[in-house]
């Protein structure tokens, strides 16, 4: 099976780009939990990470706890296409709970203004409710992709070839 090369400029390029994604964890008894969730990603500068605000308390932090491998997906819809199915990134990552004064973190969503709206709605819910954490989510060396960098007319034409797999530099 033919599959094209991407590389991984490309693939960090649109997960930079958008800011949702869906977490999948697993509960300690084995079952997974599919979320939605919004994202914030690493300086550049910095190994490639994600973050999710929470709470200590949610369904997803609790797994996470017990069971730290994750597998998340950031579908890319075609804009041009609207009902086109979407491209998507996914990967196996590990996640770990850290605190609300995590600095990378904090430095992740305050990189744009949408994120400092979803930190402070976040921090709305938690005066109701529950203590703020982060979710870090740290992908492990291999990411897929479906449709990144294809044309739809070349998806219908041959859709194997609209999959591919990039590897995570080491200083990424």
């Amino acid at each position: 099976m033919a599959r094209h090369s991407i590389a991984f400029g490309k693939v960090e390029h649109v997960i930079r780009r958008r800011t949702f994604g869906s977490l999948s964890t697993l509960s300690r008894a084995g079952l997974p939990h599919a979320t939605a969730v919004v994202y914030a990603v690493s300086a550049p500068s910095h190994p490639l990470m994600l973050y999710v605000t929470t709470r200590t308390t949610t369904v997803k932090a609790t797994n996470i706890r017990n069971c730290p491998e994750v597998a998340f997906v950031i579908p890319v819809p075609r804009r041009t296409i609207p009902l086109f199915p979407p491209a998507a990134v996914q990967f196996q990552a590990t996640a770990i709970i850290v605190d609300s004064e995590d600095t990378a973190a904090l430095a992740a969503f305050q990189s744009t203004w949408f994120h400092r709206r979803i930190l402070r709605a976040e921090h709305r819910i938690v005066s109701e409710a529950g203590e703020m954490c982060f979710i870090a989510i740290r992908p492990h060396r291999t990411l897929s992709t479906y449709g990144i960098g294809t044309s739809a007319r070349s998806i219908l034409r041959r859709p194997r070839q609209a999959i591919s797999r990039v590897d995570l530099p080491p200083h990424r």
